[in-house]
């Protein structure tokens, strides 16, 4: 399925998905990720957070922009580890996880392309 045709399925199923915190009401919730910024060849590995991610069985597809992250796996039912891919450096994009079942959720500018030489000495460690 094409990212079009899966952001357009994700809208009609995606109507009871919301981005969102506090206590955790049985709805499918991203809260944000973590670290914000990453290398833009790409490798950096990012934890997004938020609840009932594995409630049922799922497939989830992250988009860094227009760009797709290899999904790790799930830690638990609050936290999935994702790798980003590389991008355009200084270029800050939106996040968008696509859930199979559940929809779509997108955290606008939540990520930041650095080029190595841009990243501090925090940012190479996370």
């Amino acid at each position: 399925m094409t990212r079009s045709a899966t952001r357009l399925a994700g809208l009609v199923v995606g109507a009871a998905v919301v981005l969102g915190c506090g206590s955790n009401d049985g709805k499918l919730k991203v809260n944000g990720l973590e670290p914000r910024t990453g290398d833009a060849m790409g490798g950096q590995i990012v934890q997004i957070n938020g609840q009932n991610f594995m409630k049922t069985t799922r497939t989830v597809k992250v988009y860094f922009g227009d760009q797709i992250g290899n999904f790790i796996r799930f830690k638990s039912d609050s936290e999935m580890v994702v790798e980003a891919p590389g991008g355009k450096p200084d270029a800050t994009v939106d996040v968008l996880v696509v859930f199979q079942p559940g929809g779509e959720i997108t955290i606008p500018k939540a990520f930041t392309f650095k080029e190595k030489k841009g990243m501090d000495a925090d940012d190479l460690q996370k």
